[in-house]
């Protein structure tokens, strides 16, 4: 309401500076207005205008009038203010107004620019979808997809309108609904200048203008072409490499197969001298007992041993290399020579990264390859008994024939009615003779080993005849002791027979002027430390010939030691020593 102030020196409505500032300049009296917005205002927040009826202002105070008069103010006066305030607070405050909705009109200019800036400066293409899925807003990213002009090329214009189809289909498919949460989708489209397929990742958002009252979807598209190139890349190289890793394992497997079949030590150390990797029959000789987690000292010796050798061995300059070592077995304590095969692995670079051992059991070979040439001597040894045997084969073979041919001269002579039956019976037993002397030879000379139960003495006595016509013949005789309650034993009959005849012919080879030969046999328990305490069947072949010197008696058994110089072949006593040592006896020289 205007307010009537007749002393402004003395109203104490009035601040200090205020009146203070009146009388100073001798302002008399005078009425006052406040002059206000509420009248009729303007709502910058929704762009109308508001009016207040009557007299009531309730708006923002917008300043006060004054009407001051020499003769002073009256009542008539205040009456006559209130329209002229009411109208100055009306036009003060549509100035106000306007002045504010310049200020907002500019402030929205510039975020509306900054906000463009904004949305171009985004490296993705930017839409505004409204309800029926048209554009209304796109940043210039979005603008070389979906905008094409007259002045564009005709296949630009092809591409930006199959891209708003497929973008249009797309959104179509998806269903958005208000208020759905964000999503993210994947579209193809076609690049409007270089005509490749695009893949496209959309992040949709529901939008709604609820000044408007207009919904709509925000969509954000970024180019993922290039990433999901290379992850179909990377999936494809995943998937080689999978099947390289297979391969790999099958080819490990196979290998790991190959290696705990092997029955060679084989062992892959690295530069440090650590064993990296090794079959079973190396974890053997170097590893762990089974269950025990521990290694025997054994084996520990022989990871030592085998560090040793292997450092020495890699100072020679050869990338593959050889040497012998002797390792123990830690279950038999079998001391093994062993030949190993050093060969170093080399990466791409040519650096050396592992060695490949490869262990062989020599000891072994060599004991095989002495077996197969005792074999070989034994053959050879047995083709010179044939020399030695012919002699007396021919002897004994002749005799008969020579008996067989009389009794048969005899009866041709006969004329008498009994037809010479003695002189058939003659033949009939010489013949009989003669195919008992070839039996025996085939015998000797068949090569089985066949290990059987055998009567010793018969042996012998078939032994003795075969030679017994050429000892005759050399002056020597023979005699039997044989042991008639002797055992049978188990062995070779043609290994054993060469053994009796190869000692027989040697005691006659000793004695110059004949002489004699006793051949005795006996059973009990072996006096040998080898055989203390076993039933044995002692054979001794006896002579009294010249005997064998004590300079050369302990040479007798060596291949190729002969006391006959230029008459034997020196294998005789070795291949015999090994015959008997094979039959779990001994041979003795006395």
């Amino acid at each position: 309401m205007p307010t009537l102030v007749a002393d402004p020196a003395r109203e104490p409505r009035l601040a200090g500076p205020v009146r203070e500032r009146l009388d100073k300049i001798a302002f008399g009296p005078f009425v006052a207005a406040p002059l206000r917005s509420a009248t009729e205002g303007f709502n910058t927040t929704d762009g109308h205008r508001t009016t207040t009826p009557g007299w009531e202002m309730r708006g923002e105070f917008a300043g006060v009038v004054l009407l001051a008069r020499a003769r002073g103010v009256s009542q008539a006066d205040v009456e006559t203010l209130v329209p002229f305030a009411r109208q100055a607070g009306e036009a003060l405050s549509r100035q106000r107004d306007v002045e504010l909705l310049r200020e907002t009109s500019e402030s929205h200019a510039i975020e509306k620019e900054w906000l463009w800036w904004m949305v171009n400066g985004v490296g993705d293409a930017v839409l505004l979808i409204d309800s029926n899925n048209d554009i209304v807003l796109q940043n210039r990213r979005a603008e070389l997809l979906f905008r094409a002009g007259e002045e564009d090329s005709p296949g630009k214009r092809r591409a930006v309108w199959m891209n708003n189809f497929l973008f249009t289909a797309a959104l179509s498919t998806w269903n958005l609904e208000r208020g759905a949460a964000t999503t993210s989708r994947e579209v193809t489209l076609v690049d409007s200048i270089e005509g490749t397929e695009l893949i496209y990742e959309v992040i949709t958002t529901p939008a709604t203008n609820f000044r408007v009252g207009m919904r709509g979807t925000v969509s954000v598209l970024k180019n993922v072409t290039d990433i999901r190139h290379i992850s179909e890349q990377l999936a494809r190289g995943e998937q080689r490499l999978q099947t390289a890793e297979e391969e790999v394992r099958i080819e490990r497997d196979r290998l790991d197969l190959v290696l705990r079949n092997v029955p060679n030590p084989i062992i892959v150390i690295d530069n440090d001298n650590q064993i990296v990797s090794m079959n079973a029959a190396a974890q053997r000789l170097f590893g762990a007992q089974p269950g025990s987690g521990r290694r025997p000292q054994m084996a520990v010796a022989n990871d030592a041993r085998f560090t040793s050798f292997l450092a020495a061995l890699r100072l020679e300059p050869a990338s593959e290399r050889r040497g012998e070592i002797v390792v123990t077995d830690p279950e038999s304590e079998e001391r093994l020579e062993m030949e190993v095969q050093a060969t170093e692995v080399r990466d791409t670079r040519g650096a050396v990264v592992a060695t490949v051992s490869v262990m062989q059991d020599v000891g072994r070979l060599r004991e095989l390859e002495r077996r197969r040439l005792e074999q070989v001597l034994f053959d050879s040894e047995k083709l010179a008994a044939t020399g030695r045997l012919a002699a007396s084969i021919a002897h004994e073979i002749n005799n008969p024939l020579e008996a067989v041919q009389n009794a048969l001269y005899l009866l041709q002579q006969r004329r008498g009615p009994d037809g010479g039956r003695e002189y058939l019976d003659i033949a009939a037993r010489e013949t009989q003779r003669m195919s008992r002397i070839l039996r025996q030879m085939l015998g000797f000379y068949r090569t089985t080993e066949a290990m059987a139960p055998m009567d010793v003495n018969a042996l012998i006595e078939e032994a003795e005849g075969l030679v017994a016509k050429r000892l005759r013949e050399m002056g020597v005789q023979l005699v039997n002791e044989l042991d008639p309650s002797l055992p049978n034993v188990r062995g070779s009959v043609d290994q054993l027979k060469q053994v009796i005849l190869n000692l027989l012919l040697n005691a006659g080879d000793s004695m110059k002027k004949g002489g004699t030969i006793t051949v005795s046999t006996q059973g009990g328990y072996g006096a040998e430390a080898e055989l203390v305490g076993k039933g044995v069947v002692t054979i001794q072949v006896r002579d009294t010939g010249e005997g064998i010197p004590d300079d050369v008696m302990a040479q007798i058994f060596e291949p190729f030691f002969s006391t006959k110089p230029g008459k034997g072949t020196g294998l005789g006593l070795w291949v015999s020593q090994g015959i008997i040592q094979g039959h779990g006896g001994t041979l003795r020289v006395r």
